[in-house]
Formats: C-alpha cells, sequence, structure tokens
C-alpha cells in the first residue's frame, strides 16, 4: 500500500521513535510519504533550532504537514495564538507545511477571528484544518468552518471516543476534508492512541467511512507514537484495504 496504489498519501507523525524530529523523519522517509510535524508543546516547541529542524530534513522524499500545539494559549488572546501559530510555520518554513491541523476553539467567533489572522500572515483558510477533538465541536463551528472555507482533519479515535459518527453527515464535508487521523482508542487509558488492531466491528466499519471520504491528493495519518503500534497499524489497513478491495 503507498503513492501507487492508493490516492491519497500515507502519513505518520514525527515523535514515533523517542528521538528528534530529524531522527523519526530519517528513519519513516522511504516508508511514509508524508510526516505530520507534531509540535505539540507550544514553548518546547517555538525553542526549536536548526539542531532540532536542520536544513537536511528539505532533501528527504517526504510531504508534511503540522500538527500544532495542544496547549496554544487561548485564554491570551486570539492575536497571542495567532503569533504563535506564525511563528512556528516561519521555522518550518523550509519544509512548506501544505496543512495546519487545529485543535479548535470554543467559539465560531474565535476561530473566525483567527482564521483572517492567519491569512493576513500568509496561511491560506483552507490550509488550516480543524480537527474533531471532544463532545459537539465540529458541529456546532460547521457553519463557521463552512463559511471561512477552512478544511477539515477527521480523526477516528475521537470520533470513537466521544460519539461523533454523525459529524460525516454534516453538509458539504466532503468538500472540506483534507486529512483524516486513523487511531483507535485505548479501552484501558483514556484519551491514549492504540493500534488499529483494537478496533471492534464498529469501530472498523467507521475507519472504512472515514477512508472513503477522503478525497485524492489528502492525507491518512497513521496517528500512533510508538514503533510497535505504527507497524501494526499499519499491516492492519493493509489488511483492511485488501479485504474491502476483493469485496468491492
Amino acid at each position: 500500500m503507498g503513492k501507487k496504489t492508493t490516492p491519497w498519501r500515507l502519513a505518520a507523525p514525527s515523535c514515533v521513535l523517542p528521538a528528534g524530529v530529524a531522527e523519526n523523519c530519517a528513519r519513516l522517509a522511504g516508508e511514509y510519504e508524508e510526516i505530520a510535524l507534531a509540535f505539540f508543546e507550544t514553548d518546547a516547541c517555538l525553542a526549536y533550532t536548526e539542531a532540532d529542524l536542520p536544513r537536511a530534513l528539505a532533501d528527504l522524499p517526504l510531504r508534511y504537514s503540522m500538527h500544532l500545539p495542544l496547549d496554544l494559549p487561548w485564554n491570551e488572546g486570539v492575536d497571542r495564538v495567532a503569533e504563535i501559530i506564525l511563528e512556528l510555520a516561519r521555522l518550518a518554513g523550509f519544509l512548506r507545511p501544505w496543512a495546519y491541523v487545529l485543535h479548535p476553539p470554543e467559539t465560531p467567533a474565535e476561530l473566525a477571528a483567527l482564521a483572517g489572522r492567519l491569512e493576513r500572515g500568509g496561511i491560506a483558510p483552507g490550509q488550516v484544518l480543524v480537527e474533531n477533538i471532544r463532545g459537539r465541536d465540529l458541529a456546532a463551528l460547521w457553519p463557521a468552518v463552512r463559511g471561512l472555507d477552512l478544511g477539515v482533519c477527521l480523526d477516528l479515535g475521537h470520533m470513537l471516543l466521544h460519539g461523533q459518527e454523525d459529524f460525516l453527515d454534516l453538509p458539504g464535508l466532503s468538500g472540506h476534508t483534507r486529512m483524516v487521523h486513523l487511531n483507535a482508542p485505548d479501552p484501558a487509558k483514556y484519551g491514549r492512541h492504540a493500534s488499529l488492531r483494537t478496533l471492534d466491528a464498529a469501530g472498523r466499519a467507521l475507519m472504512g467511512r472515514l477512508v472513503a471520504a477522503l478525497p485524492p491528493g489528502g492525507s491518512l495519518v497513521l496517528e500512533l507514537f510508538n514503533e510497535r503500534e505504527l507497524r501494526d497499524s499499519r499491516g492492519y489497513l493493509s489488511e483492511f484495504m485488501g479485504e474491502n478491495a476483493r469485496g468491492a
């Protein structure tokens, strides 16, 4: 399974191995078409230097996206959040990330203000991918997402954990979906990502719907954070796609 047999790009996070971004990218290049730069912590990522993000990363046969920090300081205001995102985009600018995955704010007004500020800073609305993270977030923000022409990243594990399967019925969703995160909720630890092989029948069915919803050129990210579970999930996805192809 890969770029010659699927219409989407298969991606892995930049934090699979217990090593830095550079080591992860070098190890995963050749196995994956894209790396999702896991810029999860604001302060740590703002402190990155060329030692963390060496210029040689641009020579690897990879496309890059960026997952924005999970701890963006919304309490300090939209301008501060936008400032952080634009600085991170500048740090990784030589890698030309095509998309920026955002754990969204609570209100449509904050989302609209952020999108406008980022667009003025050079990040187009379609490059900002709003991810479903908890509760009814994507449904509540949907009019703003559509009106602002933002992208969407659909996360399988979050959908299963929070009962968000009906998000797939949001009007016009297919036209905004750019990325899918595949992982299974870990039944032993809330919020942890587990191998796809732990999915039950309902989870497998939902995974099939998500993969089918991903348009050509989009990214399918195996969002697992250790090598064993990443390898196991890739093998399971390959088996799943093969079974579905035979059943088609």
